[in-house]
Formats: structure tokens, sequence, C-alpha cells
């Protein structure tokens, strides 16, 4: 039970850092270097903006940007 949390919390950390990192990064890019399905990804990308105040953004060729 308590694995699972954990690794919750380190896949959002991992996401945060991929989109950083890799420019032109999307959903489905995250989901195959993470192995969790897109909803899963779609999920923790709300997650992740809630706690950390960042605004993740789509562009109109579904790359992800992240804005302070």
């Amino acid at each position: 039970m308590f694995g699972k949390k954990d690794d919750k919390n380190e896949r959002l950390l991992q996401i945060g850092r991929i989109v950083r990192e890799r420019q032109g990064t999307t959903q489905a890019d995250l989901a195959r270097l993470l192995r969790v399905s897109r909803g899963t990804i779609n999920k923790d990308l709300a997650i992740l903006q809630e706690r950390t105040g960042v605004l993740l953004m789509e562009d109109e060729h579904g790359r992800l940007q992240w804005f302070d």
C-alpha cells in the first residue's frame, strides 16, 4: 500500500524533470517512458500543477510546455 504512494510521488518528480528538460515531450512520450497509461499521465499532470502551482500547457502539436 505505501509503495504506490511513493511510486506516484517519484513519477510526479520524473514528469516534472522530463517536461522541463526535453523540449517537445508529449503525454504519449511520458506514458511510454514511465510505463503507465496516458490516463495516468493526464491525472498526474493535474496533480503536479495543483501541488506546484506550475502551469503545464500543450501546444497545437500536443507538446507540453512548463511555465513557472
